[in-house]
């Protein structure tokens, strides 16, 4: 070998001597590969960390030295995110082949792992927030090592920021399993805790509607979802990717505990100073949330910054007004004191002030969370406590208070029921005279023309003073609660035609239809209050005729079934009148409305009639309502829940009778010169004697000094009323008045009208009660129950002179309504009735010359046009009309025509028509020529 080959050798040994020693140089020397046993490793204690650059992994691992020798060490990893290598080398010197290696204690965005094994083998597993996960809410990936085999592993990891430095832990698979178990039940027990949380105290809120539970839950509900994001369950649960959303929530905590707590401590009236620093919790989370989306790597520091602050006020704050005596506080501190041990173990670490001193900061930190929202609830709830008892006490005081109100309403009422009373003697008792002395007067044959006229309109005014009298104490007593509703068996059938029967003469006089369609299926016989029915349908139908000028009015009447399979029947009023505008109906059934001013002017009333039909459908279990259209007419409709019921039993009675069969000596207490006479005219014409005498203690007086059969009580007169009176009379006498008999019948002749008044003179000892103004009819029962009485105890009575009585009726009539003895028995004319003048009679005289044939002509052109509808509803009316007639015979002749023109036999009319027009004929000659000798 030459000398220059020599050299050329020795310089090339040299150079590959000076490239392994700077290798060696270049290269620390290289560590012990970690052992694996059976405990936890944490490759990044024990392995080497190196910025990343963007360096390519070696294609194998003999590439691993060199590519090792030109990264740059790193001390540590920077919070504030950055790309990094991790290296290290494994020996599996256990027998188990199954591990897991988990990037931890962070969020990491992306985690890419190397592992190169001694039989040259390479495997790669990718984790982190963007990759799948093997495990729920974990980054674990499993990694096979063969017992005794060594393995190199490098792992690239970045993410733009990281709350503290990552952990790479390798252990066990057995126990990665048990700990992902362990901490997902805790996981996700917590945020299932404070879900809950979240929904039992809105639900509180929207009770309550305190501002504490509402600021609490929205609280609760944001720290749910701070850690929920924490711990990827939006990743793992929706797919869903978004790091600049990670901390919003956390910088919107500082600001709902902080609306939480000044409303639940009451700050702004405890310490306003405290209240007004608290904004700063509120003001500067605000203020710096914008770092999520602007400085995503500064975000998690400055979102630690706010949160300090924020929990030293707040837990400062509680300790101040907790001193201060407000004793729910005391949770609040002790909630607040829960969330600061794991924040001031962990809070300094994400900042890197001090090591890390937990593992798993992240659950450590949410399960103070959860232990500071149970504490807080329980805060709330020591809170309502609180309130339960003060609410306890203003409910106590507010009973009280309401019991003195109640008490005081009972009094007002029954005052307000006394003085009812009271005015409705003080206004019935003149009423009742004036309507009994104009009666009397229009029977006097002398009162004629415009003297006639001015007590007809004289009675017909003081008739409806009475009924809108009678309305107001009607829904007086209904608003009082004092208006009882019976239930008896009654003939529905009968009662509706007795409505009916009332209003015809009203309808007639107006040449109105007034007619009743009742269903096949109406029960006959139901069980309810017949006198509350009779009122509404007289009200509802009486409303009809009156704003009815032509046409017709109805009443149809149904049977239903209700949902609860109970029977009702349903009532209809229609008319063709001129209906109420839409805007109208709904204040038809209140107090005092009526469709518009115009109607009180033009048909006079009160208001009250519909009101008082509502109040008494309703007291029976009914409803009411209108429908109605401007020019068509309106109809009123309710509906009662009446059961079926039995025919009523009826007393065997024989015909009344103008007077009574025995004659009683009758004493009559009454103050009031015209009801004296009024009462003296009704009894002497029943054929009775009667003595009056002017108050109680002369009634005492007369009933000591002499024998009678009954007494007449009125219930206010001076020196002694009637209810004085009478238990004295039961009492045998005053001291200086010994009654003669104290079981003597008392009746209650009265103004006062309620229920109220009613009950109190009969507990008084009366037995029985006559309102004024006196009805003729009901003075006659009652005088006739107490001649049942006293013959029953065996008492002799004294007869009556029937004849004598009859004759001087007789003849008292016939000079009334101008009946000479020698007419002819078979001439036709109006009918006399009870309270109709001579003036009147010419008036339905003058009515039926005028309507009846125009009447008969009507339903001919309908027979002729086939319409048998029409016939029947003029042969209807014409019938009404023949109704007032003393003669039976045209009324007979349209009945029967009526029914063939309702079965649609037309051929029968027409056979009829001869009949009925003869008949008309002979009854409008006959009713010309009274007229004309009158």
């Amino acid at each position: 070998m030459s000398k220059a080959s020599k050299t050329h050798s020795l310089i090339a040994l040299l150079r590959h001597y000076a490239v392994l020693l700077l290798l060696v140089l270049c290269v620390p020397a290289s560590a012990a590969p970690i052992s694996l046993t059976s405990a936890s490793i944490d490759l990044a204690k024990a392995g080497r960390l190196y910025a990343d650059n963007g360096e390519p992994y070696p294609v194998d691992a003999a590439g691993l030295p060199a590519m090792l020798a030109q990264l740059k060490p790193a001390s540590s990893v920077n919070l504030l995110g950055g790309s990094y290598w991790l290296y290290a080398e494994l020996s599996n010197d256990s027998r188990l082949p199954h591990w897991v290696i988990d990037p931890n204690d962070t969020l990491i965005d992306m985690v890419d792992i190397q592992i190169y094994g001694a039989d040259g083998s390479i495997r790669q597993l990718l984790t982190g927030y963007r990759q799948p996960h093997s495990y729920m809410l974990h980054y674990g990936k499993d990694l096979d090592l063969q017992p005794g085999q060594r393995y190199q592993v490098l792992i690239r990891f970045s993410s733009p920021y990281y709350a503290r430095t990552p952990v790479f832990s390798v252990l066990p698979r057995a126990d990665y399993q048990q700990l992902v178990a362990r901490e997902n039940v805790l996981i996700i027990g917590s945020v299932g805790a404070l879900l809950a949380l979240t929904v039992f105290n809105f639900f509180i809120y929207s009770i309550t509607r305190d501002r504490s539970s509402l600021y609490y839950s929205m609280y609760v509900l944001c720290y749910a979802i701070a850690w929920g994001m924490t711990f990827h369950m939006s990743a793992d649960l929706f797919g869903w990717h978004n790091l600049h959303w990670h901390y919003v929530p956390f910088f919107l905590l500082p600001v709902l505990s902080t609306l939480f707590y000044t409303t639940f401590l009451r700050l702004k009236e405890t310490a306003p100073r405290l209240y007004a620093l608290s904004r700063i919790n509120i003001v500067l989370p605000l203020a710096t949330l914008p770092s999520c989306f602007l400085a995503l790597s500064y975000a998690h520091t400055i979102a630690t910054v706010v949160i300090t602050i924020w929990m030293t006020m707040a837990l400062a704050t509680g300790i101040i007004v907790w001193r201060s005596g407000y004793y729910p506080a005391r949770f609040f501190v002790l909630g607040f004191v829960a969330l600061m041990i794991p924040g001031l173990l962990i809070l300094p670490a994400n900042v890197g002030l001090i090591p890390a001193l937990v593992s798993n900061a992240q659950l450590f930190t949410l399960l103070g969370g959860t232990l500071d929202g149970v504490l807080l609830a329980f805060a709330l709830a020591d809170q309502i406590r609180l309130l339960r008892n003060n609410l306890e006490q203003r409910v106590n005081e507010r009973t009280l208070e309401l019991t003195e109100a109640k008490e005081h309403a009972e009094v007002v009422s029954r005052h307000r029921i006394d003085f009812l009373s009271a005015m409705s003697h003080d206004i019935r008792t003149p009423l009742a005279g004036v309507i009994g002395m104009i009666k009397f007067a229009m029977r006097d044959q002398s009162v004629r023309g415009r003297t006639e006229e001015y007590l007809r309109i004289g009675l017909q005014n003081s008739e409806s003073l009475l009924a809108i009298l009678n309305d107001i104490l009607d829904f007086s007593k209904i608003d009082a609660g004092r208006l009882s509703i019976e239930t008896v068996d009654f003939d529905l059938i009968a009662l509706i035609d007795d409505a009916i029967g009332i209003l015809q003469g009203q309808a007639d006089a107006k040449s109105l239809l007034l007619r009743s369609d009742l269903a096949l299926d109406l029960p006959r016989y139901v069980r309810g209050d017949p006198t509350r029915l009779r009122q509404i349908l007289l009200n509802l139908l009486g409303n009809a005729i009156k704003f009815t000028d032509r046409g017709e009015v109805r009443l149809d009447a149904s049977a239903l079934l209700t949902a609860d399979g109970r029977t009702a029947v349903s009532f209809d009023v229609s008319d063709t009148g001129p209906g109420i505008p839409a805007e109208t109906l709904p204040r038809l059934f209140q107090k005092f409305e009526q469709a518009d001013h115009s109607t009180t002017r033009r048909y006079g009333g009160t208001g009250l009639g519909l009101a008082i039909c509502k109040e008494l459908v309703q007291l029976m279990g009914g409803s009411i309502a209108a429908e109605s259209r401007v020019g068509a007419g309106s109809t009123f409709s309710f509906t009662l829940p009446l059961e079926l019921g039995a025919a009523p039993a009826v007393a065997a009675t024989a015909p009344r009778k103008e007077h009574h069969s025995y004659r009683l000596r009758v004493l009559c207490a009454e103050d009031v010169r015209t009801n004296q006479i009024i009462v003296s005219t009704l009894l002497e014409g029943m054929g009775h004697d009667i003595r009056i005498v002017e108050n109680g203690l002369q009634a005492l007086h007369a009933l000591s000094t002499a024998a009678y059969d009954l007494v007449l009580m009125d219930g206010r007169m001076p020196m002694m009323d009637g209810e004085q009176a009478a238990r004295l009379i039961r009492a045998g006498g005053s001291e200086d008045y010994r009654v003669l008999d104290p079981a003597i019948p008392i009746i209650a002749l009265t103004a006062n009208a309620s229920d109220h008044d009613r009950a109190r003179y009969l507990a008084a000892g009366m037995d029985g009660f006559l309102s004024k103004p006196v009805d003729e009819r009901l003075l006659y029962d009652q005088v006739e129950n107490v001649i049942a009485q006293h013959l029953s105890r065996g008492r002799t009575l004294r007869p009556t002179d029937g004849e004598r009585l009859a004759a001087q009726r007789v003849e008292s009539l016939d000079e009334q309504f101008g009946v000479t003895p020698d007419a002819r028995p078979d001439t036709v004319r109006i009918m006399p009735l009870a309270g109709l003048s001579h003036k009147h009679i010419q008036r339905i005289t003058q009515a039926f010359l005028d309507e009846a044939p125009r009447r008969l002509e009507t339903a001919r052109a309908a027979v002729v046009a086939g319409n048998s509808h029409a016939a029947a509803a003029a042969i209807h009316a014409l019938k009404g009309s023949a109704g007032y007639l003393n003669s039976t015979h045209l009324h007979a002749l349209c009945q029967e025509m009526e029914s063939a023109a309702n079965a649609g036999d037309l051929v029968d009319v027409i056979d009829m028509l001869p009949d009925v027009e003869a008949a008309l004929d002979k009854a409008c000659a006959d009713l010309r020529a009274g007229a004309a000798a009158a």
